[in-house]
């Protein structure tokens, strides 16, 4: 077939005749023209295009702008062009064997420059876009990454939770599909391993005729959650389905109850066991995958889902392969400051795991990782977040770590992570109650899967400080059932036990203790580890000792 459309995606966005002559186009025409255009048969489907580029429209406002939009594109084609383009009641098709792409300059931005106001969804693909082809000229060698930066790789992986599918008996108005996509959207929040999409935006898309891989393009999301409900009487009955939206996979699927009313109150024990599920089920798929497939060859948010997860672990190998995935990633890009930063925490777990051999040397380690992770984003409340944790954890500065995790929480006000260590080192300097309500609510906030034994452990140590002893056990051992062998959980539960008069259990703690932890002693407590430079450190350091730990 000879050239009747030629299509320059490089640099400014243009289009022309096969000989040659401008076809002027607007925006939204010259944005419709690009989705066909990238398509990898030049078919999209009719919901995929409404979706990008009329998200803010009523779904039959959106299929008439549409059906404008492809008439008015062919009149502007000219009669023999627009024979290219052709429409049925589910798709539109673009015959790319008449279309020739115009090459671009080395170093030429996909559509350079080009912005479609109030689409954020289209704005959000042409991202995406523009990200995977520097990648891509990267790998060839066309241009360094390093020196066409467009931001840093998005390494979390975005979920989207779509409306819920509502069931007879009920009418299709009811609120409850929506409700219950909304609830679990909230709760998946709450993991520091992925990123969920705005409800608001999830709710634009029909669950009945939009397909995973078109969210996956237009929202850029990698899973996906759906399902249907049902209600009969007071309870709610829910299927929930995992998809990898990219190769419309799915890849989890539960059936769950629970009453009407705790859902109504956001009090669903279901929907909490749903949400821990499918964390479980990302995080854990990927730590499967971390260990048999060549690490270059892992997407970036499947490698670090992995490092973080194996950082948990109490085995030294587990922990040292979490570095090696981390590594990884810092050679793709040096200058990441989510990957920087959780190398820096790996620093400073090995020190609080007992398997570093020389403190000083992971602190500085730490100190250098998070330096290089607020000088590419000095905002960046993680980063401040680890800086408030080597101060508080490593280093004893209590006021300097203080003020890094005010720094973090003014750019993230619900950065759990810097509100547990906040409450710890508010208990570190004798303010029980502050650090109770802080630990309290960074528990409310806390991450999903494998992180929430040390969020129950730091809150375990808060209520030591406080003197609630059966609540600092109550928790210690909900953090130990989670990782039996965390030095600091077993360490509260010692202290706990013996200042609460139960010096028999005590003792049998100390073993187990010391089984996890064999060369801790009362020295090594008192020169490394912070609760010996609390106000309360001496009667914990007497506790332990009281207990049978060794001087």
């Amino acid at each position: 077939m000879s050239v009747l459309l030629r299509v320059g995606q490089f640099g400014a966005f243009s289009v022309a005749l096969g000989d040659g002559t401008p076809i002027p186009l607007g925006a939204k025409h010259q944005a419709l023209l690009a989705l066909l255009c990238t398509a990898d048969t030049g078919v999209r489907t009719r919901a995929f295009l409404e979706q990008a580029l009329w998200s803010l429209a009523q779904p039959e406002q959106a299929k008439a702008s549409l059906r404008t939009a492809l008439s008015t594109l062919r009149r502007h084609l000219g009669a023999e062009a627009a024979a290219l383009l052709s429409a049925n009641r589910e798709r539109v098709i673009l015959d790319l064997n008449g279309v020739a792409f115009e090459d671009g300059t080395g170093d030429a931005e996909f559509m350079e420059g080009f912005e479609l106001p109030h689409e954020a969804n289209f704005a959000r693909w042409l991202q995406q876009i523009r990200h995977d082809t520097l990648r891509s000229q990267a790998r060839r060698g066309q241009v360094p990454l390093q020196e066409r930066r467009l931001r840093p790789e998005p390494l979390l992986p975005l979920i989207a939770v779509l409306p819920f599918v509502q069931l007879a008996p009920g009418e299709d108005t009811s609120p409850l599909g929506s409700l219950i996509a909304e609830e679990l959207s909230r709760s998946l929040a709450r993991s520091q391993a992925f990123t969920v999409t705005s409800y608001l935006a999830s709710r634009q898309f029909d669950a009945t005729r939009v397909r995973p891989s078109e969210v996956s393009a237009v929202a850029g999301v990698k899973y996906l959650v759906s399902g249907s409900v049902r209600a009969n009487g007071q309870v709610v009955a829910a299927e929930i389905e995992l998809h990898d939206a990219e190769r419309e996979q799915v890849i989890w699927s539960r059936h769950f109850e629970g009453p009407l009313p705790d859902l109504m109150t956001g009090r669903s024990e279901a929907l909490c066991e749903a949400t821990r599920q499918i964390g479980q089920t990302l995080i854990g798929e990927a730590v499967r995958i971390a260990g048999f497939k060549p690490l270059p060859s892992l997407e970036g948010h499947m490698l670090l889902m992995a490092a973080i997860s194996m950082m948990q672990e109490m085995t030294p190998e587990r922990f040292s392969r979490a570095r090696e995935v981390l590594k990884v990633l810092l050679e793709r890009d040096p200058k990441h400051p989510l990957v920087l930063t959780w190398i820096g925490f790996w620093h400073v777990l090995r020190v609080q795991k007992g398997f570093s051999s020389d403190r000083q040397m992971d602190a500085g380690l730490a100190n250098q990782f998070a330096g290089a992770a607020l000088e590419s984003d000095p905002s960046f409340s993680l980063a401040h977040t680890l800086k408030g944790a080597i101060s508080s954890h490593l280093l004893f500065d209590f006021e300097q770590a203080q003020e890094s995790y005010d720094l973090a929480l003014k750019d993230n006000p619900n950065e759990a992570l810097a509100i547990l260590l906040k409450g710890a080192t508010w208990a570190y300097q004798g303010h029980p109650i502050e650090a109770v309500e802080l630990t309290d609510a960074a528990r409310r906030l806390s991450p999903l899967g494998p992180q929430k034994y040390y969020f129950d452990s730091v809150s375990a140590f808060a209520n030591l400080s406080a003197h609630n002893y059966d609540r600092a056990l109550a928790l210690a051992d909900r953090s130990l059932q989670a990782n039996a062998a965390y030095p600091a959980s077993l360490r509260t539960k010692v202290i706990a036990l013996q200042l609460a008069g139960r010096s028999g259990e005590a003792r049998a703690a100390v073993q187990n203790l010391l089984a996890a932890s064999p060369s801790f002693n009362l020295t090594q407590y008192s020169s490394e580890h912070p609760g010996a430079a609390a106000q309360g450190g001496g009667a914990w350091a007497d506790a332990l000792k009281q207990a049978g730990v060794p001087a």
